[in-house]
């Protein structure tokens, strides 16, 4: 795979860069939300937060096998790690497709930033005809991962420099991160026919909602909060309750500051762009990423005007055949209970998956009638071996819907 033989600088200048870093402590200042207090560097499994650099790389095989996704890398980190861009789309040259640009993973610790995007390429990449009509009439480009370094060395915040790349698009010089991003931007404005009409920002806030972070009127302009309202609107449509009203956060209200990527956005291409930052949850009830990128997605084909109103009604909305709710315990060490409720009869499948999306285990594989049910996992793989510790996810699927909701083992 030629995305993985990137150029990297000589091991011993790497080692002595690592070995600089290793005595900054990031500081517990406000999050995308507030950082608890016990929360601190190397605090999650692996140091990476449950998600690093390796399991990208596996994923990044798993894409490229498709014909219609492109993967390459924008630039290097500071500790030279390549910074990795999916581009979808069946039609990547036609000039007349619209184009849409996804980047995540920006602070490492809210890895649920990640998970919403992976569950966006899983739809993308699907054979459903909505996914087909997107395809061939869009760009999607997205970085799934677009602060490795601070993955790896277990930072929430900030990258190898102990900078915090979100904030840091208006300093003199630029983190190397925030300088291949903004030439990525660049570039397609001002060399392509068909400049970028959204732009998303994924993190996740310790406030445990979903939310899009709104930009006042006092630091944009008057038509572009209608717009704003108008996208957060058609989002929160294809997950009803899943998302807070556009004005449960509120920013620029003093004017508009210079330092964050919509920052540039705003500043350089105005009410051109829908650029926002997406909040999810990040806490121990956080799940339903499928749900939550299904809305995101069709409310961005909404929003740029994609009319898919000739697929079938089956693949546009589907209507929840059921309910889940988070397991209990949770976090768990022996065994955990996943209640759920059926509205409507149907096969329901319910597989336990590991943080790679491996299957593990499928608790339920049948056929199912309208009533409450409650589903026992042991920790217990498909083998009959006990499992590690570590993040869970289970999946119930009843026909074509799905939900995902994460757990957590602790042995």
């Amino acid at each position: 795979m030629p995305y993985k033989h990137y150029l990297l600088i000589p091991l011993f200048l790497l080692s002595n860069l690592v070995k600089g870093q290793n005595n900054f402590i990031p500081q517990s200042t406000e999050k995308c939300g507030i950082i608890p207090d016990d929360e601190t560097q190397f605090s999650r499994d692996a140091r990476n937060w449950g998600y690093g650099y390796d399991s990208l790389l596996v994923d990044l095989d798993r894409w490229e096998a498709y014909s219609y996704v492109t993967i390459d890398s924008l630039g290097a980190t500071v500790q030279n790690r390549a910074i990795w861009e999916l581009t979808i789309s069946e039609n990547p040259e036609i000039s007349s497709n619209h184009r849409i640009y996804i980047h995540a993973r920006t602070h490492p610790g809210e890895e649920e930033s990640f998970w919403v995007t992976n569950e966006i390429i899983n739809i993308l990449i699907s054979d459903s005809p909505f996914a087909e009509f997107v395809r061939s009439n869009c760009i999607f480009h997205i970085i799934p991962m677009y602060n490795p370094d601070g993955v790896e060395l277990g930072y929430p915040r900030e990258n190898a420099n102990g900078v915090d790349i979100e904030s840091g698009w208006d300093d003199i010089p630029l983190e190397p991160e925030v300088s291949v991003l903004k030439n990525r931007f660049i570039e397609l404005m001002w060399t392509t026919d068909n400049p970028v009409e959204v732009a998303l920002n994924m993190h996740s806030a310790y406030s445990c909602k979903r939310y899009f972070v709104y930009h006042d009127a006092v630091g944009t302009s008057d038509n572009f909060t209608v717009l704003e309202q108008q996208f957060i609107g058609g989002t929160q449509s294809y997950f009803p309750g899943g998302f807070e009203n556009w004005d449960y956060f509120v920013s620029w209200t003093s004017g508009t500051p210079d330092q964050y990527p919509e920052s540039w956005w705003w500043m350089n291409h105005g009410e051109n762009v829908m650029a926002l930052t997406y909040e999810d949850m990040n806490c121990i009830e956080a799940g339903l990423y499928d749900s939550t990128a299904n809305a995101i997605l069709r409310g961005t084909c909404d929003y740029i005007g994609l009319n898919y109103s000739h697929i079938s009604e089956e693949n546009k909305v589907h209507p929840m055949e059921f309910s889940s709710r988070q397991n209990y315990p949770n976090p768990f060490n022996a065994s955990t209970l996943i209640p759920y409720t059926i509205t409507q009869p149907g096969k329901v499948t319910i597989t336990i998956l590991d943080i790679i999306g491996r299957e593990v285990l499928q608790l339920a594989n049948g056929h199912h009638n309208v009533g409450e049910y409650l589903v026992k996992w042991d920790g217990m793989n498909r083998f009959k071996l006990q499992v590690d510790s570590g993040i869970y996810f289970y999946r119930i699927q009843v026909g074509r819907v799905n939900n995902t909701r994460k757990m957590l083992l602790i042995k």
